[in-house]
């Protein structure tokens, strides 16, 4: 695998789905599979614990599903509100085929979750590409989340150079297109390998491909070509307190707390040696510690 790759890899990863209601149920919670909707588009969601309790909305990034923060719905549904939600395009949401897949529509869709469910002032998590989402909707939505939570988030900067971009458009591009192409199943199944850093439990990695290679391919394939665009990448701050997870593997740019930092000055930034790509999952306990030590400061 070339360097490149690696870096997509890196940075452009997975999806959420919503939790199923027979799997997240438990003694004592309340469980509500619910449908908001935008622009005739329903996006489901789940959610779960005290309504009046501090909200915490978890969102997926590239291919995957809901299912994937489990272990943290199911942890903290006692003490928080928890509402995880299926992009559209993945999961239980629609999945039109007559639009672009762009980071400002999946934020619109989380905006859609949040003014149906009746929540202000949510904390945000995401995972991968959800960590996209997330710094879309504060963007758009100023002054409407209390906190994020960024686990093994995917994000780019574009070189300092003006000159050197056009080139890292290219070539960007051209992964993106690889993935619409001829060989796009052997492609997607080898990105997906890719993402465990050969650290991966063997269980979570069947279930982890079978969910994001069943994928919906025009979803995918433009939510992928939509997120390398450079105009996601423009430099911006956020005031709002940020927790930042990351598995540290070699092509983890050395750079990568840094420009974290210049976005979320106020950040928590966290870097393990002994996860892949879908930490949450593998080390749910140790994550959910830093998770909640994270919301109780923020739960004032």
């Amino acid at each position: 695998m070339n360097r490149t790759m690696k870096k997509l890899v890196l940075l452009c990863g997975t999806a959420l789905i919503v939790l199923s209601a027979a799997a997240s149920m438990a003694a004592g919670a309340e469980s509500l599979l619910r449908t908001a909707s935008f622009d005739g588009v329903e996006v489901s969601y789940m959610d779960e614990g005290e309504k009046d309790a501090l909200p915490v909305v978890f969102i997926h990034g590239w291919a995957c599903t809901g299912n994937f923060w489990r272990f943290q719905t199911s942890a903290l549904r006692d003490r928080y509100r928890v509402i995880a939600l299926d992009l559209p395009g993945f999961g239980k949401s629609g999945k039109p085929h007559d639009r672009a897949y762009t980071l400002r529509f999946f934020a619109r869709a989380v905006k859609a979750v949040i003014d149906h469910a009746g929540v202000k002032r949510p904390v945000l998590a995401g995972h991968s590409m959800g960590y996209g989402v997330a710094v879309q909707f504060l963007a758009d939505y100023p002054g409407e989340v209390r906190g994020l939570c960024n686990a093994d988030g995917a994000f780019f900067w574009l070189p300092d150079d003006p000159g050197a971009v056009p080139p890292w458009e290219a070539e960007m591009k051209g992964l993106s297109d690889g993935l619409a192409g001829p060989d796009r199943e052997n492609l997607v199944l080898w990105f997906i390998n890719a993402t465990f850093y050969g650290r991966t439990h063997e269980d979570l990695r069947k279930e982890i491909t079978g969910v994001m290679s069943s994928a919906d391919p025009y979803a995918a394939n433009s939510s992928m070509a939509e997120f390398i665009r450079r105009e996601n990448w423009v430099r911006r701050s956020f005031s709002v307190p940020s927790l930042a997870v990351y598995s540290k593997i070699p092509e983890l740019p050395a750079e990568t707390e840094q420009k974290l930092r210049e976005t979320f000055p106020d950040l928590t930034y966290v870097e393990w040696t002994d996860t892949g790509h879908f930490l949450m999952m593998e080390q749910p306990d140790r994550f959910n510690g830093l998770l909640v030590d994270f919301l109780e400061r923020l739960d004032t």
